[in-house]
């Protein structure tokens, strides 16, 4: 049962206090009995991502995409359960664009393996475009996830990041990450679990 709107407070207040004390008592020191608990149940297990996965590519990439699903828990609890503003929120957000922009690189190189794969990423979305895998606002959505994501080389940007994204931009490539694996998965059908 979900707890009570003041249940919610109370726990959230004592968990605060709690974390301030150590973080008062150990600062940034790696000491092993100040680290806490991470909430289980909030990363999903590998398996559970390898069932949403298109059946392409190798074993070792569709593992290697699920380890990397898994990162991106992290970082979303990060973005959910804390109160992360500025440019720490906003460089958390990138991060996990980035790594979303990988999977939707190694999907989209795999998905036209033999037809343009070789191609840069935007020739590959529009190759899925025009082979009718994907539709021109998905390809949009997936080449605005890849110029985040070529964001990640430091000498090409250009201007500050701080607050340049945000938790919707996070929401936003996720939700075209998925989009991308669902229209894959309907060409290729899913990986076996």
């Amino acid at each position: 049962m979900p707890l009570s709107p003041t249940q919610l407070a109370e726990t959230v207040a004592k968990a605060n206090e709690a974390l301030a004390a150590i973080q008062e008592n150990y600062g940034r020191s790696n000491v092993a009995e100040a680290r806490i608990r991470f909430p289980r149940g909030f990363i999903l297990p590998a398996a559970t991502y390898r069932s949403t996965l298109p059946n392409i590519g190798t074993e070792v990439q569709r593992r290697n995409a699920c380890y990397a699903s898994m990162t991106l828990d992290v970082f979303r609890w990060l973005c959910v359960r804390t109160d992360l503003s500025g440019a720490a929120l906003s460089m958390i957000v990138k991060e996990a664009i980035c790594i979303i922009g990988a999977l939707c690189e190694w999907l989209t190189k795999e998905a036209t393996r033999g037809g343009g794969s070789r191609r840069s990423y935007t020739v590959r979305t529009a190759r899925l475009v025009t082979s009718g895998v994907i539709n021109a606002e998905l390809k949009a959505e997936l080449d605005w996830v890849w110029d985040i994501r070529c964001n990640e080389h430091l000498h090409e940007v250009t201007s500050l990041e701080h607050e340049m994204y945000s938790r919707a931009d996070y929401n936003r490539a996720l939700a075209a990450y998925k989009a991308l694996k669902t229209a894959l998965v309907t060409e290729h059908g899913a990986a076996r679990a």
